[in-house]
């Protein structure tokens, strides 16, 4: 049996924090967050996570100076980051920057797991699943926008 995968998110916001981190963790995931950029590095360069979710408007470092730094550093790790409107850098992103995904809000618990889960799949290969079977169920609060 594999481990389950390990999810950083990054957000300023603690109850949309909680939320997130509540509803990965009931899905089987491990999760540390974070409220703001330079305690997101600090973890990253610490730790091995499968997956960063960072909203792009957190203090100290904003979520696309995160994006470079996990690419200046070769960080084999695919991010997922909530942005609120389309910025210039989003509209037309550096290609330096991809592959990541952006999830406009407000986004429903349901859209968060959907990509959540295409993410880790995309990480694991296809033929080898390490998604948690949780991952995959519908969330009974699956139309709750945040």
């Amino acid at each position: 049996m594999s481990s389950p995968p390990r999810i950083l998110i990054a957000e300023e916001d603690f109850f949309l924090r909680q939320l997130e981190a509540e509803v990965l963790r009931c899905a089987g995931c491990e999760v540390d967050d974070v409220e703001d950029g330079v305690a997101a590095w600090d973890l990253l360069r610490r730790k091995t996570y499968d997956l960063l979710i960072t909203d792009n408007q957190i203090p100290m470092v904003s979520g696309e100076e995160l994006v470079r730094l996990v690419h200046a550093a070769r960080l084999p790790l695919p991010v997922i980051l909530a942005a609120g409107g389309l910025s210039t850098w989003e509209s037309a992103p550096d290609p330096f920057l991809q592959p990541f995904t952006i999830l406009f809000k407000p986004y429903t618990i349901a859209e968060l797991m959907e990509v959540v889960q295409e993410k880790l799949h995309a990480q694991t290969g296809a033929g080898d699943d390490a998604t948690p079977a949780s991952l995959q169920r519908q969330q009974p609060v699956r139309d709750l926008r945040i």
